[in-house]
């Protein structure tokens, strides 16, 4: 069974359309074409913030597995895993928004990557606790285990957005050079040809004479 037949089956899990239609016409209800909700989607950034927020506690989580396994510094991964649940709400927030615009099949999918994303926040929790009270091998396996659930959950997330093109501009692609505003001068400026020297002078000498 390859990734790909995870994602399909992802994609056809139609028993989840009954929670996802009722979540999504409680999120719409709420947010819908609201300000805070255009800014939860990124439509003043001209894209999603879901997938830039979303890299602070991933980032945080995997530098806090280094110091639990290869230096062996506990209380240094766990103030990592302590940023990482910091900075969770507004992943979760935005991450909610967006998900609320999506069609039925994507629906499917971010809701499974939602669950492995909570349970991979769950075992962070369990983990910055461990870490607190009794640190060693338990709070490392919760972190492990934690990191494992959200990676799953990422390469959901990736599926979604690349493979399915959730949140993405699907126009007219534009294969030109990008643009070049002194070489746009350049090109509106009338163009020489040879000869037009020679004709010039011609005229003048006529004008002289």
């Amino acid at each position: 069974m390859n990734l790909r037949h995870l994602y399909t089956r992802a994609e056809s899990a139609s028993f989840l359309d009954g929670v996802s239609a009722a979540l999504q016409h409680r999120l719409q209800s709420g947010l819908g074409r609201t300000p805070i909700g255009d800014r939860l989607r990124g439509d003043w950034l001209g894209h999603p913030v879901h997938p830039v927020l979303v890299t602070i506690p991933i980032g945080a989580w995997t530098s806090s597995l280094v110091f639990d396994l290869v230096l062996r510094d506990s209380r240094s991964a766990r103030r990592l895993i302590g940023l990482g649940l910091a900075t969770v709400p507004p992943a979760l927030a935005t991450g909610w928004a967006d998900w609320s615009e999506r069609d039925v099949r994507q629906r499917r999918v971010g809701l499974i990557h939602a669950a492995s994303n909570g349970a991979g926040i769950a075992f962070m929790v369990a983990s910055f606790r461990r870490h607190k009270r009794r640190p060693g091998l338990g709070a490392t396996a919760l972190n492990v285990l934690g990191m494992a659930a959200v990676g799953a959950g990422g390469a959901l997330g990736g599926h979604l957005v690349y493979g399915q093109g959730a949140g993405l501009d699907m126009g007219t692609p534009n294969d030109g050079p990008a643009f070049d505003p002194v070489l746009a001068d350049v090109e509106s400026e009338p163009e020489a040809h040879p000869g037009d020297g020679h004709r010039h002078h011609a005229l003048s000498q006529e004008g002289h004479s």
